[in-house]
């Protein structure tokens, strides 16, 4: 099926053979390999970190077609294309970091090559696209907090879903196939599964379609609306239908302190002159800051990012004058929806500081080396055979010299930066957990917290140690009764746990020599006072058999084996804790609870 190629508006295809298209491919070739082998060899040295064991532990406990697990709020995001990439990854192997992040090399790997298409396509085969293809393909901005393998999961599907709707939707403005524009609303839909802001990629169309229209057009804008007015509401029915699911499942994230114009104006000067411009032009070159973040950048990079920003918007703005302002109308436009989204939903939070974490502002990076293209292509039409031959001598100097430049910067930043998202922390605690419970098989481990720095506190009941090290191969016990229990400490080796602190202790019970006789009912031992939370419930006892029993604590029942003489029962129970409940088979003699603590390692 195909539409009027008056209606499509048909462009010139920027796929034209010309002298010295063969050395600029392998110049796009050495820079796309380059990029994306760094940024392997910088995830290969990493390893799993904070977001990243919850969504491991859920997916092993999950079914695929569990709509409770695709759909579930995380933190204000529905993504139900993460979670299914988890559920398979930890299917196939469990906690295995280089079977985690393979899907996501992929999806690199196909980005950079539609983004070499699209490029093309929309430009031609020049030598000035080199430089654009190389800001996208090597900037930190993107390739560092990839690195976390729970943000690689929502920004990787969220480039390719873009690149792939603009290489469908250039199609079909080429050929006016509505395949194609059904290819790029699929691509859209994809992207939305892994990212809410891939809500944004209709209006990345819808500006590459304004921004394409023919150069005698008065109101482009109202042309594109008319001419394709089906793709855009096909587009919007999509995006609407994604945005009531996603009220409706999610709750708001705006919150924390009240936010004035002057945050607002520290956080955009921040996101800007500090991470995305220096971060597009082989910046940061600075150290690591917390999380995801990176220390602001010397002043040097940041006069040097701004001026190159601004000479690229005045040589436009010079050579083409009205025709390059539109570009930049949208560039500033994407980039305020952008960030007033992260206003919205983590300024009041996080303050300022926010703007420091180029997660926030990375897909930014794609439109902006887009926009700039159209800025000096206005029509995005390539160049004809015959002056592709007269400007290849002219531009290839230049056009290599700010290439090597910024792969040069934007490689040893990555590298500088990347230790904060490789997690090393993470990875030596679960080896060494792993070699205790190898050494130790079947010891029970208390769940406990975990250091800051392999999942940070603010994950309540899902920072703990079987979130970390509960799918290794090992198949580490959590909070089983028995008589010795263990915690695992800041360095994941265990540790016995010997004391409880903040105890409360069982009301004596009356017979002497024995406390509380167990025969042939349940024999219920009181509290001196109800105990809230997560508990160890340490019971003193000795008998002259042994054989099961139960342990009823905290609404809980829990099947146990005495051993005959005396010993303790270590039980993990959550309050209130009223009593303890105490039962035994009748298969085994009498017992005497002679005490019982409560309390946390």
């Amino acid at each position: 099926m195909s539409v009027d190629q008056k209606v499509a508006a048909p462009r010139r295809l920027g796929t034209g053979r010309a002298s010295g298209t063969s050395s600029l491919v392998g110049a796009v070739l050495v820079v796309a390999v380059a990029t994306f082998l760094v940024h392997v060899f910088a995830t290969l040295n990493g390893y799993f970190g904070q977001d990243d064991f919850i969504l491991t532990y859920r997916a092993a406990h999950a079914a695929p077609y569990d709509l409770g697990f695709l759909f579930q709020d995380y933190s204000g995001h529905l993504q139900p294309g993460a979670f299914l990439l988890a559920w398979a990854v930890t299917a196939v192997a469990p906690l295995n970091h280089v079977v985690a992040v393979l899907p996501l090399f992929a999806m690199h790997a196909v980005t950079l090559w539609l983004c070499w298409r699209v490029l093309v396509r929309l430009f031609g085969a020049r030598w000035a696209i080199l430089p654009a293809f190389t800001v996208f393909a090597a900037s930190p901005v993107i390739l560092f907090p990839t690195l976390w393998w729970a943000y690689g999961m929502q920004l990787f599907p969220l480039l390719l879903a873009m690149f792939g709707a603009l290489h469908a939707h250039l199609r079909y403005l080429d050929e006016g196939r509505v395949r194609h524009a059904v290819a790029a609303v699929a691509w859209t839909l994809f992207g939305l599964a892994f990212y809410e802001k891939a809500a944004l990629i209709p209006a990345v169309l819808f500006g590459a379609t304004v921004l394409l229209a023919p150069r005698p057009e008065i109101a482009p804008i109202l042309g594109a609306l008319r001419r394709h007015r089906w793709v855009w509401v096909a587009h919007g029915v999509l995006v609407a239908a994604f945005a009531l699911l996603y009220l409706n499942l999610t709750e708001s994230q705006a919150g924390g302190d009240p936010v004035t114009s002057r945050t607002i104006v520290e956080f955009a000067w921040q996101s800007i002159v500090d991470t995305l411009l220096p971060g597009m032009f082989g910046g940061p070159l600075t150290d690591p800051g917390g999380g995801a973040a990176w220390q602001t950048p010397p002043p040097v990079v940041r006069m040097v990012a701004v001026l190159v920003a601004v000479a690229v918007v005045v040589v436009s703005a010079v050579r083409w004058r009205r025709r390059a302002v539109l570009p930049w109308l949208f560039l500033a436009a994407y980039l305020a929806v952008d960030l007033t989204l992260v206003a919205a939903t983590r300024l009041g939070v996080v303050g300022p500081a926010v703007a420091t974490d180029p997660r926030y502002v990375a897909d930014v990076v794609p439109v902006a080396v887009l926009c700039a293209m159209f800025a000096f292509f206005p029509s995005g039409e390539p160049h004809g055979p015959g002056q592709h031959a007269t400007e290849l001598p002219q531009t290839r100097p230049a056009v290599l010299a700010a290439t090597v430049l910024v792969l040069a910067g934007a490689t040893v930043s990555l590298l500088r930066v990347a230790p904060a998202l490789q997690f090393q922390q993470a990875r030596d605690y679960v080896d060494t957990a792993r070699t205790a419970l190898a050494d130790r098989p079947g010891i029970v481990l208390f769940d406990g917290g975990v250091p800051g720095d392999i999942m940070i506190g603010w994950f309540i009941d899902d920072a703990v140690t079987s979130r970390v090290v509960g799918l290794v191969p090992e198949e580490p016990r959590f909070d089983q009764p028995a008589e010795q229990i263990y915690r695992l400490d800041d360095k994941g080796r265990p540790r016995p746990v010997e004391n409880l602190k903040t105890t409360v202790t069982a009301v004596p019970g009356p017979v002497k020599d024995c406390g509380y006789l167990v025969e042939d009912g349940v024999v219920r031992v009181p509290l001196h006072r109800a105990v809230p939370g997560r508990q160890i419930v340490r019971i003193g006892y000795y008998t002259a058999d042994e054989g099961p029993g139960t342990v009823r604590v905290g609404g809980v029942s829990h099947q146990v084996r005495f051993t005959d003489g005396l010993h303790v029962m270590n039980v993990v129970a959550t309050g209130p804790l009223m009593e303890v409940q105490v039962g035994r088979s009748q298969d085994v003699a009498p017992l005497c609870v002679t005490n019982v603590e409560v309390g946390v390692p």
